[in-house]
């Protein structure tokens, strides 16, 4: 029992024992299927710290720019409000986002999150999301087994939509936490790891990565497929450079073998096998109600931008965007979107469209002095947390659930937070 506490990062002193359990349940509760849930937790967290907590240690946050770019970006979203038609959708979105408000003063302000506690929240989120993934796993082969509902082939239980649907969460936000998951087990048994690990435990590590890897394919968010093997990708070649004896020819062969693989494992699934060649079919154009794979959500960011250029520096207020842009897309006559009610699938796009040029900057100052601190940090995860939010919410509004917003400002802040207290420490 104590080898196990020691593991999931327990020690001696009860309020940083107590603080890290709020912590864990914060990250185990994130995929839960009712947001409150997750809501509750991050309550019962903010309790703790105030009663743990010294709160001269909050100072910190006056002091720190990413604490006030977390702080800006909430502020000025609450300053939209004003300029909001409609603002029962406002204030759904102020909600939303309350995490951006409170986790700076939780992390930034905490001078009590060690490398050990670090890795024990890191630990529960990846055994939680290896759980949750291994239920879906199960219920597809139940659904599977009684034919329930009907589908055109037996393998698409076990992908997109109709695997994510098993725990009620969209694929977009599983392939997210796998991907993290995926870099999470890496750093924790390969990159940076704090116990020695014996020739059995290299080979369940291993196994766990290409479970994540494989559950990436099968939750078919292609986005975050290509993410997941461009990272690959780079961690090969950055491992590969600090090698004494470097063998590139062979690194770029592991690469090409990673991709082979992919598309072949692509290829055994319908589902999945239809959704990349629409990705990649350059010969149809959206018109009316027909359109190519790619070309829908060029469209989509077209319209965002119309929108924008309507009220750029501003922008619509958090509660207009969407009414906003369903005018655009009845004018543009893009009915796919219109009666789809879609974002536009962006995240950069939907911050500048609801929160104009200034919001947009408080984006973009999060994530680059996010990957700023992330490279001085010397940790790996840390970066990959980083380029993974980055590139995905390029094709994804990530930050318009609350299983994005606290994803991002949780792991982001928190990283941070280790990052600026133990500046002494070699790794993490």
């Amino acid at each position: 029992m104590k080898r196990l506490a020691l593991v999931f990062g327990y020690g001696d002193n009860k309020k940083e024992n107590l603080f890290l359990f709020a912590m864990q349940l914060s990250v185990f509760t994130l995929p839960a299927y009712f947001e409150f849930i997750n809501s509750l937790a991050l309550a019962f967290l903010t309790l703790v710290w105030i009663f743990t907590l010294k709160f001269s240690n909050a100072k910190q946050v006056v002091k720190n720019p990413l604490a006030w770019m977390f702080l800006g970006f909430f502020i000025w979203d609450l300053i939209g409000v004003l300029y909001s038609t409609n603002t029962s959708v406002a204030w759904t979105e102020i909600e939303q986002k309350l995490s951006f408000l409170i986790l700076p003063f939780l992390f930034i302000g905490n001078r009590g999150i060690n490398c050990r506690q670090l890795r024990g929240v890191v630990r529960v989120f990846y055994w939680t999301i290896f759980v949750l993934s291994i239920y879906m796993l199960i219920s597809a082969g139940f659904h599977f087994y009684t034919k329930t509902p009907v589908l055109e082939s037996g393998l698409d239980y076990f992908t997109y939509e109709q695997l994510a649907s098993n725990v009620g969460i969209q694929p977009i936000y599983l392939s997210l936490y796998m991907v993290f998951s995926f870099f999470a087990v890496a750093w924790d048994y390969f990159l940076q790891p704090k116990i020695g690990l014996t020739k059995s435990g290299k080979t369940m590590a291993s196994i766990w990565l290409f479970h994540f890897y494989m559950m990436t394919i099968l939750l078919s968010s292609r986005m975050e497929l290509m993410v997941l093997i461009f990272l690959i990708s780079l961690l090969i070649l950055y491992l590969e450079y600090k090698k004494t004896n470097r063998r590139w020819v062979f690194a770029i062969f592991k690469i090409f073998v990673v991709f082979s693989l992919t598309l072949v494992f692509i290829g055994m699934f319908p589902i999945n096998k239809a959704r990349y060649e629409e990705m990649v079919d350059f010969k149809h154009d959206y018109t009316q109600n027909r359109w190519g794979g790619r070309s829908i959500r060029i469209h989509k960011w077209l319209n965002a931008l119309e929108l924008i250029s309507e009220q750029p520096f501003l922008g619509t207020g958090p509660g207009d965007m969407q009414d906003e842009l369903q005018k655009v897309y009845k004018k543009n006559d893009f009915d796919l979107a219109y009666n789809s009610r879609f974002n536009p699938h962006n995240q950069y796009l939907q911050t500048w469209a609801t929160n104009g040029m200034i919001g947009l900057f408080f984006l973009f100052g999060i994530l680059v002095i996010s990957l700023v601190y992330s490279v001085k940090s010397n940790n790996p995860l840390y970066v990959a947390l980083v380029l993974i939010l980055g590139l995905s919410m390029l094709t994804e509004s990530l930050l318009e659930r609350e299983k994005g917003v606290v994803f991002f400002s949780f792991f982001l802040l928190l990283f941070a937070s280790y990052h600026l207290n133990y500046l002494d420490e070699p790794d993490s």
